[in-house]
């Protein structure tokens, strides 16, 4: 060939001949037609080389013509197909390509990556013109290609192609065969596009553009249409909504289909799979654990069902999310590691393409953000982004959950952003939340939640900082949010609690009063409502914990400290105080309207009664709450079981003062209400020289150090030590707080000869509440001759004002009535044996009256219940038990089982009137739910007991008939003083002991009630 670049075809056409529509088909249907053979060695001396060269001249020609945004593939077309050429006959390759492969010859590249090309520069020239052929033409060359291509790294955007050509081709083609059925190519192109997607590492840069292309593709298309009466048509509308009714009905329709004898497989296991389902969500809004229990079960149970591959890997998926709410309601990492493995099943990669892919991939990516938390590795974050941004970029923009996968995102990328200092992570956090939240007005369960994430990320930005733009904000944010009309008690609990908190941080401590007032006195009983058991209450309470002590700092600061205590009896003893109320005597009642307080009755025993379910606790939370705005429409009865207010809190300082000690991470002080000059007063003693870390830490300390003094083996020089441990303790205690709580009431001075010491109340919040207030040094060292709080007052312990305001309305046994059981029981091996319990029972026989001794095998958990029944007194001489991480878990330890708190939390004993806990920790609650007070004692107080000694740690076994003998001898004598006065004398006489004088005996043993 003389001049191969004259001969060169389509070089010297006009554009308008090369950028043909039809030219452009036909030479791509002749390049399909060869596909075979689309290399040098089969297309040497056949006609197939005329076609190839046919091809790369048109491409060439393309390429000069084309846009920019199209002359990329129409290059790799050109180069590809002149690479075989090349190969063979390189003379005709038209300038200046011909020169350039003279000095750099062209690579010869598989086949597929040929038609790949040829049929991308096609799509990308057919879709714009709405040429419906050249598409369906376009799909074919890479349906062809993505077969060869199998298992190579061209496989991933071959299949994305094709899946962008069905797509396409769906819209411009009208219903007909099942090939071209527009919904059938659409569902199919978008799954090749999952495939190709979900097949690439992360990291991989063409992933990114995937995504976004398939953003693209995915906006254009609605989500399908869910079924009316199906579960998740349900879910829908409560994700819009959150009507918590609608999750009720479902799971009743659930269960009904599931439990029907006519309901067939799969039908069966697909419906249990639903409301497993069904059931954690309404835990996540309502908190009720048997929920998340019985989502586990159903889902476990289905998982052994006739499922296919996709449901199957959507179970896992799901059940990996029940598992980590089990792990968040516990802090159990083996619930973790479970949710892990659940989320990690090989069956969720085996079908990455199913449509539901994108929802498996956010449960993955929730799971791998809590881990994060966990154990910090920031790639479980990393992976947890890009799985979260696959998943959002490839869900419909109608679809229910997408609007959760925002808000996932948006979480993974703030943690991400903080932990690297990466500020466009946090900046596109903050984007993709707001475009969640949306307007003031959209109270749905997802825009509360984005709206509370956001707050959350503008007070944690506004205060490292420092911009007062970012705070206010996030107060108003939170604001919106709390005030809400929705029944997401949780989030809006939260969102009262960061508004709060903004406003601290802004000093506007008005609008921070105002914020508490919503958290503490509308919305945090509402959290714990009567309708949950006492296991779910308790997890619920831990989102607020310490609310009540930062809100009545706020108070103190701003110099209302009736506010302050008012605030201190909203936010603690919770549970405490639904329970005393289900228990009170309401003579006054019966009086007005006998039928009311029948009814009240038998709706407080229904509550108490142990071992109901979730759905007959509904019933009867709700019956209790109809009742209960029966009674206050009764003349008199307006203020019946309202939270407590300054005219009710007042009469706690009737029999002498109340110290309630605040312990928050603002400050601490001391609210004394006590009488002054005919008038109750409330002043505040600012404890400056104590934080809330320094209470932490003295009770971490003192904690150790009477563990290691009655641990066998501890050396007499440990023992000293820690001995010493102690004293600095109480030391710090005399000096920092009960020093200055005596010397502002006057109380610092010792009594004059003859007189009665004065009485106290104790009502420390937080760790305080682990720490002998009444044994705090004030003089001295420690060494014989110290002057203790001992000595300047009688003191007594209030779990909150409530309970001692309960405890003294509670009329007291009548005169003669005393009866006592007694019970004296060892462990076993597994515990220290106690040597004294005869001599305890010896004891307890100083008081008169009617007694039931229960003693080793006799004293079972159900025949002692039965005693304290029947008696109005009791004794307990046995092992206790102390949970400090999960309070009510502790427990006294009885022949064949365990007395836990829950069992004694179901009673309700009309006439105790005292008990006698001689068992280790009893008095001790734990450090989680420090303000719930939740010990064996305060159980006690709680079942109908008035008066409890109990012990704060563990104690030489025979000090406890000493001590039983003499409270029990004054209790008994002639003119009998009070329990806390017997104990008080008894206490005095053990500091005359030789053995049992130093504070580590008695300073344990303490009194708490009227």
């Amino acid at each position: 060939m003389a001049d191969p670049d004259r001969a060169a075809p389509f070089l010297f056409d006009r554009p308008e001949s090369v950028l043909a529509r039809r030219t452009h088909n036909n030479l791509a249907d002749f390049v399909h037609d060869v596909r075979d053979e689309l290399t040098p060695e089969r297309a040497a001396g056949t006609d197939a080389f005329d076609v190839i060269y046919l091809a790369a001249c048109y491409h060439f020609a393309r390429y000069l013509h084309v846009p920019e945004a199209e002359k990329d593939w129409n290059r790799h077309a050109c180069n590809f197909l002149f690479g075989i050429v090349h190969a063979l006959r390189p003379e005709i390759v038209p300038q200046p390509l011909r020169d350039h492969f003279a000095e750099q010859p062209p690579q010869v590249v598989a086949p597929y990556e040929i038609v790949h090309a040829v049929g991308t520069a096609l799509l990308k020239a057919s879709v714009p013109a709405g040429d419906r052929d050249g598409t369906a033409l376009a799909m074919v060359l890479f349906l062809w290609a993505r077969d060869e291509a199998r298992g190579s790294a061209s496989e991933p955007p071959i299949t994305f192609n094709t899946g962008t050509a069905m797509t396409e081709l769906s819209e411009l083609t009208g219903p007909g065969g099942a090939e071209l059925d527009p919904q059938h190519l659409r569902a199919t192109g978008l799954r090749f596009m999952r495939e190709a997607i979900t097949s690439l590492p992360a990291d991989d840069p063409t992933r990114r553009d995937m995504l976004v292309a398939f953003m693209r593709t995915q906006a254009r298309y609605p989500a399908d249409p869910i079924p009316e009466d199906s579960a998740a048509a349900e879910w829908s509308r409560y994700m819009r909504d959150g009507r918590l009714d609608r999750l009720d009905k479902v799971i009743e329709r659930l269960r009904t289909a599931v439990d029907a004898p006519g309901t067939g497989e799969p039908e069966r296991t697909l419906r249990r799979f639903e409301l497993g389902q069904t059931l954690r969500m309404r835990f996540e809004m309502e908190g009720e654990l048997a929920d998340l229990d019985g989502s586990v079960a159903e889902l476990t149970e289905a998982l052994s069902g006739p499922l296919t591959d996709d449901h199957r890997a959507s179970l896992h998926a799901f059940l990996g999310l029940s598992h980590l709410d089990r792990y968040a309601t516990s802090g159990d990492v083996a619930h973790l590691e479970a949710a892990t493995e659940a989320v990690r099943h090989p069956s969720i990669a085996r079908t990455a393409a199913s449509p539901a892919h994108t929802q498996r991939l956010t449960n993955l990516a929730a799971v791998l953000t809590a881990r994060f938390d966990v154990y910090g590795d920031i790639a479980e974050l990393d992976e947890a982004v890009s799985h979260l941004e696959y998943a959002v970029s490839a869900t419909p923009p109608g679809q229910h959950d997408r609007p959760v996968m925002l808000i996932k995102l948006a979480v993974a990328l703030w943690k991400r952003g903080t932990h690297a200092a990466r500020d466009a992570d946090i900046d596109a956090a903050e984007s993709i939340l707001r475009q969640v939240a949306g307007e003031p007005s959209d109270t749905g369960p997802n825009q509360q939640l984005a709206r509370l994430e956001l707050a959350q990320l503008l007070r944690t930005r506004g205060s490292s900082r420092r911009a007062v733009r970012d705070l206010a904000e996030a107060a108003a944010q939170s604001r919106t949010t709390a005030l809400a009309p929705s029944q997401d008690i949780r989030t809006r609990l939260a969102s009262a609690a960061q508004w709060a908190v903004s406003c601290v941080a802004l000093g506007d401590l008005e609008q921070a009063r105002t914020a508490f007032g919503v958290a503490l006195s509308d919305l945090l009983p509402k959290l714990t409502g009567r309708s949950l058991g006492r296991a779910s209450q308790e997890v619920r309470l831990r989102e607020a914990s310490s609310l009540a002590n930062v809100a009545a700092t706020m108070e103190i600061a701003a110099g209302r400290p009736r506010e302050a205590l008012i605030r201190l009896e909203q936010g603690r003893g919770v549970l405490l105080a639904q329970g005393l109320q289900l228990r009170g005597r309401h003579d006054d009642l019966k009086a007005a309207s006998p039928e009311l307080a029948d009814r009240y009755e038998r709706v407080c025993e229904e509550l108490v009664a142990p071992r109901r379910g979730p759905e007959q606790r509904k019933a009867s939370a709700a019956e209790f709450d109809r009742l209960v705005a029966e009674i206050r429409a009764l003349p008199g009865f307006g203020h019946f079981h309202r939270q407590p207010d300054w005219a009710r809190l007042r009469k706690a300082a009737a029999h002498g003062p109340v110290a309630v000690i605040n312990v928050s991470s603002l400050s601490c002080d001391a609210l004394l209400l006590h009488r002054r000059s005919g008038r109750t007063v409330v002043e505040v003693v600012p404890l400056s020289g104590v934080t809330s870390n320094d209470v932490d830490r003295r009770a971490d300390d003192l904690r150790t150090a009477v563990t290691k003094l009655v641990t066998p083996g501890t050396t007499s020089g440990e023992k000293y030590a820690q001995d010493q441990v102690l004293k600095r303790t109480l030391r710090w205690l005399g000096e920092e707080i009960v020093g200055p709580v005596l010397s502002r009431l006057g109380l610092d001075r010792p009594v004059g000869p003859g007189e009665a010491l004065p009485r106290l109340w104790w009502c420390p919040t937080g760790a305080l509440s682990l720490l002998p207030l009444h044994a705090a040094l004030l003089e001295g060292t420690g060494r014989p001759g110290s002057v203790y709080a001992h000595d300047r007052v009688v003191s007594s312990y209030a779990p909150t004002l409530g309970a001692l305001l309960h405890a003294r309305e509670t009329p007291a046994p009548e005169a003669g009535r005393t009866s006592l059981a007694a019970v004296a029981v060892d462990a076993g091996d597994t515990y220290p044996r106690l040597a004294a319990l005869d001599d305890e029972l010896t004891a307890t026989r100083q008081l008169s009256g009617p007694r039931t001794e229960l003693r080793g095998a006799d004293a079972t958990p159900e025949a002692v219940l039965a005693a304290l029944r029947t008696h109005t007194h009791a004794h307990l001489a046995c092992h206790g038990v102390r949970d400090p991480d999960a309070p009510s878990r502790s427990r006294l330890l009885l022949h064949g089982g365990d007395l836990t708190l829950r069992e004694l939390a179901a009673e309700r004993l009309r006439n105790a009137e005292f008990a006698y806990l001689s068992a280790c920790h009893s008095a001790a609650p734990g450090k989680e739910l420090a303000d719930e007070i939740i010990s064996v004692a305060s159980a006690f107080q709680l079942c109908g007991y008035r008066q409890v000694i109990g012990s704060l740690w563990t104690v030489e076994d025979a000090m406890g008939p000493l001590l039983a003998h003499e409270v029990y001898r004054l209790m008994d004598a002639p003119g009998t003083p009070d329990v806390a006065h017997a104990l008080h004398r008894a206490i005095g006489k053990l500091r005359e002991h030789e053995r049992y004088n130093e504070p580590f005996f008695w300073a344990s043993v303490i009194h708490s009630g009227p």
